[in-house]
């Protein structure tokens, strides 16, 4: 297992090397299944914030996010679309399981994967994974490439700035203390995998949400 710290070890967060690799056609994969789709859920669309807002001087981007447990509903034409999301949840857990082993903590519920895609000059503000009306209790962010200028991640409070290379996978507490942006995208297109854990899943019986915002899916 190839694995970093970013600063000092008890700060807790950890990157993952090589994770994800070109052989594995995750992009390509996620473009040919979302790009053209007529159906609304298997689609690109713009990202929302805190309860399902949009606020584009916050975030700026596009997102696909699926939860494992639908994946055997998928219908025949996304059967890429299931290669993918088996892929980074399968490699989320097994580098989870060390990250758990070196905090002595033990996470059961894992958010659905929200896959991102930022353009040029699109970003997300510093924000924290966990406050008012989202719980959750580790952070992880899977890198997809890296032929793009800027959308480093950075934590403010920390003062840590970091360019992720492809495959890479980190995992951070959701504090406060770890709130972080996804700095601007100066050139390219970047892609990567975001999800979050948590104890249990008594905080998440309304989608991850600390209270019913009464947005049904079908998916």
């Amino acid at each position: 297992m190839n694995f970093e710290y970013l600063a000092d070890k008890k700060m807790g967060i950890v990157v993952f090397k090589n994770t994800i690799t070109k052989e594995d056609d995750i992009i390509n994969k996620l473009e040919s299944s979302l790009s053209n789709s007529t159906d609304p859920f298997f689609s690109w669309n713009e990202a929302l914030v805190g309860e399902g807002q949009k606020m584009p001087e916050y975030r700026d981007c596009v997102d696909f996010k699926i939860s494992k447990r639908y994946v055997p509903h998928f219908p025949p034409q996304y059967s890429e679309l299931s290669e993918v999301v088996d892929k980074v949840e399968s490699k989320l857990n097994q580098n989870l399981k060390y990250y758990q082993q070196n905090y002595n903590i033990n996470m059961t519920y894992m958010e659905a994967i929200n896959f991102v895609r930022y353009g040029p000059k699109q970003h997300f503000a510093v924000h924290s994974d966990h406050g008012f009306s989202y719980i959750c209790t580790v952070s992880s962010i899977v890198y997809l490439n890296d032929d793009y200028d800027g959308g480093e991640l950075y934590f403010p409070y920390l003062d840590i700035k970091w360019k992720p290379e492809m495959g890479d996978m980190v995992f951070f507490p959701s504090t406060y203390l770890y709130a972080h942006a996804s700095l601007p995208v100066t050139s390219g297109v970047k892609y990567s995998a975001v999800t979050m854990f948590d104890y249990n899943d008594d905080a998440h019986q309304h989608g991850g949400f600390s209270r019913n915002m009464n947005k049904a899916s079908a998916y």
